[in-house]
């Protein structure tokens, strides 16, 4: 298949961490976000350390993404509050990936082996594999 041939197509998709992380985590230059597996059921992601797993789901209404409108024409200081920044509708959907905090290694107190993956139990999602391992899982996201 030639690159003429090959056809794009793009998919906006809401992820919901329902409060589990905190606005300065994501404040930093440069938060290290990554995401594995977007095209499994249950796709991981890495947000500076802390990993999370998450499932698909339809939102209750439309998600809607707004970006910086630099052309946006001044305010009227007279008739409007004064805005410090204007945005517009980038673009919607109704895809929500939400995202639960997982825990990754053994517990401290378990002697058990965990043959799969990992096991859920109410509040946590326990992995006894290291990162590297999980990618591995997923070949055809390790090279990006």
């Amino acid at each position: 298949m030639s690159d003429s041939e090959y056809e794009e197509e793009e998919f906006l998709v809401f992820a919901d961490f329902n409060n589990q992380l905190s606005t300065t985590e994501l404040a930093k230059e440069k938060p290290s976000i990554k995401i594995i597996g977007l095209d499994e059921k249950k796709p991981l992601a890495e947000i500076n350390g802390n990993m999370f797993r998450g499932t698909y789901d339809f939102a209750m209404g439309t998600e809607v993404f707004f970006e910086k409108d630099l052309n946006a024409p001044p305010s009227d200081p007279l008739f409007e509050a004064v805005c410090r920044q204007m945005y517009k509708v980038f673009g919607k959907t109704n895809k929500v990936i939400n995202f639960q905090r997982i825990y990754v290694g053994k517990p401290a107190n378990s002697d058990e082996n965990m043959d799969e993956v990992g096991q859920q139990d109410d509040e946590h999602f326990k992995l006894n594999m290291s990162y590297e391992e999980i990618i591995k899982q997923f070949p055809s996201m390790k090279d990006l």
